[in-house]
């Protein structure tokens, strides 16, 4: 069964140079992802990417069966948003 983030990311299906959006409160993050997931003895994955505006790192993880905990990590412009950040 896939690992998904809250928005429609399959974590197993991640490669390095993929771009992501995350949207939360009407703000949004382009990022692109900078590490390859890694997952844990206990199920969890992780793994960085680098927001595209500001340059920082961002580090997202997800537990399997825990999606609706994970960020809402989208792989297109999912919603219109008043700012990026």
């Amino acid at each position: 069964m896939a690992t998904r983030t809250k928005g429609n990311v399959i974590v197993e299906d991640i490669r390095v140079g993929d771009i992501h959006y995350e949207f939360e409160y009407g703000m949004g993050i382009k990022c692109e992802v900078i590490t390859k997931p890694t997952r844990n003895d206990h199920g969890y994955w992780s793994w960085k990417s680098k927001n595209l505006k500001s340059g920082n790192t961002i580090e997202y993880g997800v537990t399997e069966g825990l999606s609706h905990y994970a960020s809402n990590l989208y792989d297109y412009e999912a919603y219109t948003v008043k700012s990026w950040i």
